[in-house]
């Protein structure tokens, strides 16, 4: 059988995917983590308010009051930046897995050239083995 003259494309295509597909991974999970972190501060974050609502119905002083704010406006702050940070990362997890789908298509590609390839060795292997054992019939026929 005649040796896939694409062998190699399709070795380093692969090769990229398996490259690619990490990268996916790695950015996936750091989105993820981000996410999680959101969560972690929208939660802090509602929990303190909900410390303020509590102090501010049983009586509190001004500097108390603006103890509050002042760190309510950390925690929004730190929210915003975590946010951007969740999105952010999302757009790096969505561009990496077009880059794995890129090269997913052409490890397809080129698997599909192969098989062609295959195939029709494989119909010329027949053939030729056809041609033998019709050349060996008539030959015995023949004597």
């Amino acid at each position: 059988m005649a040796k896939f003259r694409f062998a190699f494309l399709l070795q380093l295509s692969v090769d990229r995917r398996e490259d690619a597909s990490r990268l996916m991974q790695a950015a996936q999970a750091a989105w993820l983590l981000a996410r999680s972190k959101l969560e972690q501060v929208d939660g802090f974050r509602n929990e303190y308010r909900a410390r303020l609502a509590n102090s501010a119905q049983t009586g509190m002083s001004i500097g108390q009051w603006r103890d509050f704010q002042l760190f309510l406006a950390k925690l929004d702050g730190a929210a915003n930046q975590q946010n951007f940070e969740v999105e952010r990362l999302a757009q790096e997890y969505e561009r990496r897995k077009n880059e794995w789908q890129e090269c997913e298509k052409k490890v397809k590609a080129f698997e599909a050239l192969r098989d062609r390839h295959n195939q029709a060795e494989l119909r010329k292997e027949g053939q030729m083995e056809q041609k033998l054992s019709d050349e060996f019939n008539s030959r015995l026929g023949r004597h």
